[in-house]
């Protein structure tokens, strides 16, 4: 029987949204869930509503306790889904990965938090396929038969080399945006700077380019280009202004055509939208531009009322009460758009 893996984390995971019960005997509650600028790859619960965080890996990455750490502390903080979890229960941190990094036991060991490792493999003959976890602390080796839906997302990896994540080093910006930086007080280059790091660093991936005085975010193609349909993000300037305004590609709800020559459907699904951000204001709002330009064609909404437009879009109610929560969705959306 081969060894196979997952294309890419995505593809991993919508098998474990999909296979929680049988694999770890968890009810789902929330996918790439966006708390306090952080994502969460998946929310479950216990039978008895504990809350479990799910943080997954389709390769051997060594930072995997530090990021359950702040989606810890971050959840202990909020408590969201307060009518289903009990937070009396600790919180169960899972990290679930083809491999471990030495440095994720030592990181494990020392830290005053409990993780629970899981080891995924994949074998199968190109017919059928197996998915088994196993963990150092428990007996128990669930295996799952991998759904027929799922087999276009695997690959076989059979005499590959064990892949892992280095860390990215992230360089100055380009001269666009360090031209508007260097006119900022310290305390406004501090909030640009730890945006542009949030994007940065969120995907080995993520291309920074600068055009003039416009910084764009996206789909890196080749050292010096992003591809203009898979954009995350971008600064600009605000009119009459030096100030960098923060624009990002944003779900919100659209109408979709019926059959051929009918009217629009009444229901709405999720489109995706640039959105400003309005950095330098009291006002926390979101700005949508649905037309050609930037300047017509726009509607604004609070920060509760775009919560609101994104339930029955995400599935649930996320919060958003920083700039750095409103980025992590857009890294969420991009993450889809790049990996459809």
């Amino acid at each position: 029987m081969a060894d196979w893996a997952f294309h890419t984390e995505f593809n991993l995971e919508e098998f474990i949204w999909a296979s929680l019960e049988p694999l770890l005997n968890l009810k789902p509650l929330a996918r790439q869930y966006i708390i306090e600028g952080q994502i969460c790859d998946i929310l479950a619960t216990t039978p008895e509503r504990q809350l479990v965080v799910l943080e997954l890996k389709n390769v051997e990455d060594r930072y995997v306790v530090q990021q359950l750490t702040r989606y810890y502390a971050s959840l202990r903080h909020a408590q969201p889904f307060a009518d289903q979890v009990d937070y009396s229960l600790p919180i169960r941190l899972v990290a679930i990965a083809p491999t471990f990094h030495a440095h994720n036991h030592i990181d494990r060991e020392y830290n005053r938090l409990n993780f629970e490792f899981y080891r995924f493999t994949i074998t199968g003959d190109g017919d059928h396929f197996s998915f088994q976890i196993t963990s150092a602390d428990s007996a128990a080796e669930p295996v799952v038969e991998v759904d027929r839906k799922f087999h276009p997302f695997l690959r076989s990896v059979e005499g590959e080399p064990a892949l892992t994540t280095p860390a990215r080093v992230i360089g100055r910006p380009p001269k666009s945006l360090r031209a508007q930086l260097e006119q900022m007080t310290p305390e406004q280059a501090e909030l640009v700077s730890a945006l542009r790091l949030q994007i940065l660093e969120f995907d080995e991936r993520m291309g920074e380019v600068g055009r003039s005085s416009r910084t764009q975010y996206g789909l890196a193609k080749g050292e010096k280009e992003v591809y203009k349909t898979k954009l995350c993000a971008e600064f600009l300037p605000l009119m009459g202004s030096s100030l960098p305004e923060l624009y990002l590609v944003l779900p919100y709800p659209k109408k979709e055509f019926g059959a051929p020559g009918r009217t629009y459907k009444k229901e709405r699904v999720k489109g995706l939208a640039w959105a400003g951000i309005s950095l330098w204001f009291k006002e926390k709002r979101v700005t949508f531009y649905l037309g050609k330009s930037r300047i017509s064609s726009s509607y604004h909404l609070s920060y509760g009322d775009y919560a609101k437009f994104c339930e029955p879009l995400l599935g649930y109610r996320p919060q958003f009460e920083s700039f750095e929560d409103l980025v992590a969705l857009a890294l969420a959306e991009w993450t889809q758009l790049v990996e459809e």
